[in-house]
């Protein structure tokens, strides 16, 4: 179980967390929904490493993986050479290596792109790159801060797919931060729904539906994104 106890973050006089707490299930992909500026990301950081909280306490696994807004790549080095940048510390057998890195390649659909340079790659690649790359980490923690924000609609489906074929390959922990409730509700084991800061929770909902056969039309999910509309409408009180 990863927890928040009493967890307090300010900058300067502006408190984003005010004795936060929180459990959240390991192994389970939680995703986190809040207004602009709440401290979605804070909390990411926070579990990260990249901010320390002034006080309280996070228990959490040591080895974390980030995919972040933009997919962050090397663009000097080819996609093979980008995943073997995060992963050599990890791997000293080069044959284990390269190893890993074909598996992830193949899983991704991505083999044929292997010597190719983010410069030379669509958007989608680009992006499946990003999360094969946190993937292949073998991290206790995957944490994801809005990745398919700048995606249209069906290059978004399609990302969204690869991420839950890697997820069923290797399960672990991830903290989902989107402002879009369909990609919560087709990739999340639990929902939270967060207040405007200094953060806390609204309301959170479990969602059973098998990930790899959700269909947003469905009568389970068509009511759980009502009851999210709902909590939403209270940001703009």
């Amino acid at each position: 179980m990863i927890t928040f106890s009493n967890v307090n973050v300010s900058f300067k006089a502006l408190a984003v967390m005010e004795n936060f707490c929180g459990e959240f299930e390991e192994n389970k992909v939680n995703c986190i929904l809040g207004p602009s500026g709440c401290g979605k990301t804070t909390l990411l950081n926070l579990l990260s490493g990249i901010l320390h909280e002034d006080s309280g306490h996070i228990t959490k696994p040591n080895r974390v993986s980030y995919v972040f807004h933009e997919d962050a790549l090397v663009l000097q080095k080819t996609a093979r050479k980008n995943l073997e940048l995060v992963l050599k510390s990890v791997y000293k057998d080069s044959a284990e290596l390269k190893r890993i890195i074909n598996k992830f390649l193949k899983i991704s659909d991505l083999e044929r792109a292997a010597e190719l340079y983010p410069h030379e790659m669509s958007s989608g690649m680009r992006q499946r790159l990003a999360l094969i790359r946190a993937f292949a980490y073998p991290s206790d923690i995957l944490l994801m801060d809005e990745p398919f924000k700048a995606l249209d609609i069906a290059l978004k489906h399609s990302i969204i797919k690869a991420f839950l074929s890697l997820y069923e390959e290797d399960k672990r922990t991830v903290f989902f931060v989107t402002h879009d409730i369909d990609e919560a509700l087709l990739t999340g084991d639990f929902i939270y729904v967060y207040s405007n800061k200094p953060i806390s929770l609204q309301k959170k909902f479990i969602v059973s539906n098998d990930k790899c056969d959700r269909k947003l039309y469905d009568d389970s999910l068509t009511k759980i994104k009502n009851e999210i509309n709902k909590e939403t409408e209270k940001w703009r009180v």
